[in-house]
């Protein structure tokens, strides 16, 4: 009976400014000498990915950019993409404006770490971080959209009741909350294409390996793993997950204390 494990990576077994624990390395190690198939699935684009993981990362398959691309990582080549295209990023773009919201489009994988931006007026402060860390991959424009098959668009959301006003807006295209990792609190809205999700991406690799999604297991900490959360029965969560999350999944030990191998030796012989 073939087995799937998959992980988030930033917050789940990737703390800030810190190393991997050597312990969940060796977790995945082992899983892969029992058969498991390993995908770690991000938010993280392709490029951001390969920034912080190695070359020889125990893992069979990296979902990225929420299940946007699916990466073979052990032949380092792109299996599949899904882009939210240029008509749909200007109907988001539209709804946007008309909010005041600051947001970022990204260019085709695997290139979805460049971003065109416009200049905001009075910019949210996470949008000012954000354009601070990637300015290398950052183009300025002037509010219109130049013709492009994007990846995604990213909008920095003041409060709550915004980024619900915005969903309910936003037709046909797949909407992530996920919060900030740059100060952990900012509320980001994602918009991908309507099929795209980590738990479509990691269902993608259950049919390439013939895995059936009741032999599954996942772990996240944060919002924008909900989906996959929520599409397999075998779900965890970190106890560095906000509490809505932690009442509603199983949970692991935190971050820094390898929770990996917290599953491992809970649920394995």
């Amino acid at each position: 009976m073939k087995e799937l494990f998959a992980t988030d990576l930033d917050g789940t077994i990737l703390a800030r400014q810190a190393d991997f624990n050597t312990a969940d390395v060796q977790a995945l190690i082992q899983m892969g000498e029992r058969g498991m198939i390993r995908i770690v699935a991000t938010g993280r684009t392709l490029c951001s990915a390969l920034n912080v993981l190695p070359h020889d990362f125990p893992i069979d398959y990296l979902v990225f950019s929420s299940g946007a691309g699916i990466y073979c990582w052990k032949e380092k080549k792109l299996l599949l993409t899904r882009h939210l295209g240029y008509e749909k990023t200007c109907a988001v773009v539209k709804v946007f404006q008309k909010h005041h919201i600051e947001y970022t489009l990204h260019h085709p994988i695997p290139d979805n770490h460049l971003f065109f931006h416009p200049e905001g007026n009075d910019p949210h402060p996470d949008f000012e971080r954000y354009l601070e860390f990637n300015q290398p991959h950052a183009e300025l424009i002037n509010g219109s959209v130049p013709l492009l098959d994007y990846t995604q668009t990213l909008a920095f959301i003041p409060n709550m009741n915004t980024f619900n006003t915005i969903a309910k807006e936003l037709k046909d295209v797949k909407v992530v909350r996920a919060t900030s990792p740059i100060d952990n609190t900012s509320i980001w809205m994602e918009c991908f294409h309507k099929d795209v999700s980590k738990a479509s991406g990691i269902m993608e690799v259950c049919y390439i390996e013939d895995i059936d999604k009741h032999n599954v297991t996942v772990v996240g900490n944060d919002y924008n793993d909900l989906d996959m959360l929520n599409a397999f029965d075998n779900s965890f969560v970190v106890s560095n997950a906000p509490d809505e999350l932690k009442a509603q999944y199983d949970c692991l030990v935190n971050v820094w204390e390898a929770p990996l191998a917290h599953w491992q030796n809970r649920f394995t012989i």
